[in-house]
C-alpha cells in the first residue's frame, strides 16, 4: 500500500461565479485575504508534530487560487516546507483561470516549485463560455498554454465541460479540437452537474435555458473518448493533417492523459482511497481513517483557526470511517480506473480479506450484467462498454 500521503489546499476567492458553480467559493471577498493565507499557514503547521509521512502531491484548488499574490503562495508554500517532507519529483498542481497567467506569475510559480498547472478553459466556444460565466476566451486559454510552456510549467492540464445548456454536438466538436491543438499532457471531461442553488439552476428553472437530452450528451462523451485516445486514426473534425494532433490514454472515467507518468498523482489518491489532509475553508481531508470537513466560511474558518490548539484546528466535523465503508469506497473508486482498477492482492495487503469473499454477492450481480471483467492478472475492471452506465456497478457498493 502507498505510503505517501497528498495534501489539498482550498483557496476560496473567486473575482466571479461561474454559473454553473456550487462549490465552496466566494465572490468579493478579497479583503480577507491576507487572514486568510495566515490562517491556513498555521493549519499547516499545526501538523508538524505529526507529520512523518512523505508527500508526493499537492494541489492548490478552488475557487480561483491564481487571485492570491505571488507573495502569498510563498508563504504557503514555505509553511508546506516546514512541516512536510515533500519528496523530491512531488507533484504540485496549480489551478488557475486562464486570463490570470502572466509570463511573471507564471515564472514565479515555477521558481517556487509548482510543477503542474490545471487550466479552466471549459469551452473554445465564446457564446457556451458566456453563457457559463467565464471570464476568459478561447484565445486567452492557448496563449496561456504557451506562456506557462515557456517559464517551465510543462505539464499543463485542460478542463472542458460538456452537457451544457444550449451546447450542440458542432461545438463540443470544436472544443475537443481546440484542446488537442494545444500542446497539454492532460484533460478531464466533466459532465455538467446542476446544483440547486447556482445561478444555472435558477436559469432552468425560469426557463431561461435548456439542457440537451441524454443521448446527446452521452454521444458528446463517446465522440471525445474515441477522439482523444491513441487509438484514434481519423482527423479530428475541425483539425487537419497539417495541425499538430496529440493523442491521448484514457486511464480515468473523466481523465486523458499523453502518458501513465501524466497521469494526476493527486487525483489517484482520492481513486485508491489513500490518506490526504484538506487544508482551507471547506476543505475535506482523510487522515488515519477519519473523514474531517473543514468549516466552509471564511470568517468563520479564520476564527476558528485562531482560537484553536487543536490538531484539526477549523473542524467542523470529524466521522470515523468503518472499515466496510471504506472497503466499499476501494471499489467504487477503484472501477474509476479503467486499466488499474482493483487487484486482489492489493485489496489482501490493505485489509487482510479476500475481495471475492467480501464482495461475493455483489461481484456476482456485476458479473451477470456485464458491468465488469478480470484482466488476465486478476485485475477488476470496468467493462470498456459500461462506462456510461458506471454508476450501475458503483451502486452494488452502497448499503
Amino acid at each position: 500500500m502507498n505510503k505517501k500521503y497528498s495534501i489539498y489546499i482550498h483557496i476560496p476567492f473567486c473575482r466571479t461565479r461561474c454559473f454553473y458553480c456550487d462549490f465552496n467559493t466566494f465572490a468579493g471577498r478579497e479583503g480577507l485575504i491576507p487572514d486568510y493565507v495566515t490562517a491556513l499557514c498555521s493549519e499547516i503547521l499545526r501538523q508538524k508534530p505529526y507529520a512523518n509521512t512523505p508527500v508526493h502531491s499537492v494541489y492548490f484548488g478552488g475557487g480561483t487560487p491564481s487571485r492570491l499574490d505571488v507573495s502569498d503562495i510563498q508563504r504557503i508554500m514555505a509553511a508546506l516546507k516546514d512541516t512536510f517532507e515533500l519528496t523530491p519529483d512531488a507533484e504540485i498542481t496549480f489551478e488557475m483561470n486562464p486570463c490570470d497567467v502572466t509570463a511573471d506569475y507564471a515564472a514565479a510559480l515555477a521558481d517556487m516549485g509548482i510543477n503542474r498547472v490545471s487550466l479552466g478553459m471549459q469551452s473554445a466556444v465564446p457564446k457556451e463560455l458566456k453563457r457559463m460565466g467565464r471570464r476568459h476566451t478561447y484565445e486567452q486559454t492557448a496563449a496561456a498554454v504557451d506562456v506557462l510552456r515557456s517559464a517551465g510549467l510543462r505539464n499543463v492540464s485542460l478542463d472542458l465541460i460538456y452537457g451544457y445548456p444550449e451546447q450542440t454536438m458542432e461545438n463540443w466538436q470544436r472544443s475537443v479540437a481546440a484542446a488537442m491543438k494545444m500542446d497539454v499532457q492532460h484533460i478531464s471531461l466533466y459532465a455538467l452537474s446542476v446544483e440547486e442553488g447556482s445561478a444555472l439552476h435558477r436559469q432552468l428553472e425560469m426557463g431561461k435555458l435548456t439542457l440537451p437530452d441524454e443521448d446527446l450528451t452521452v454521444a458528446m462523451y463517446e465522440y471525445a473518448a474515441q477522439t482523444l485516445t491513441s487509438k484514434a486514426e481519423t482527423v479530428p473534425q475541425g483539425l487537419s493533417q497539417k495541425d499538430q494532433i496529440k493523442r491521448f490514454e484514457h486511464y480515468e472515467i473523466s481523465n486523458w492523459a499523453v502518458d501513465k507518468a501524466h497521469e494526476s498523482r493527486h487525483n489517484k489518491q482520492y481513486w485508491f482511497v489513500l490518506p490526504y489532509y484538506g487544508f482551507g475553508a471547506g476543505a475535506h481531508g482523510w487522515i488515519n481513517a477519519q473523514r474531517i470537513r473543514n468549516e466552509g466560511d471564511i470568517a468563520r474558518y479564520i476564527q476558528m483557526v485562531n482560537a484553536s490548539d487543536e490538531r484539526f484546528p477549523a473542524a467542523a466535523e470529524i466521522i470515523p470511517q468503518e472499515k466496510r465503508v471504506e472497503m466499499q469506497d476501494v471499489m467504487m473508486l477503484g472501477l474509476r480506473m479503467l486499466h488499474e482498477g482493483i487487484t486482489e492482492e492489493r485489496f489482501r495487503n490493505r485489509f487482510g480479506e479476500e475481495m471475492k469473499t467480501i464482495f461475493r454477492r455483489e461481484l456476482r450481480h456485476l458479473e451477470r450484467k456485464n458491468l465488469i471483467r478480470w484482466d488476465p492478472d486478476n485485475r477488476l475492471l470496468l467493462a470498456p462498454d459500461k462506462v456510461m452506465v458506471a454508476n450501475q456497478a458503483f451502486i452494488e457498493f452502497v448499503d
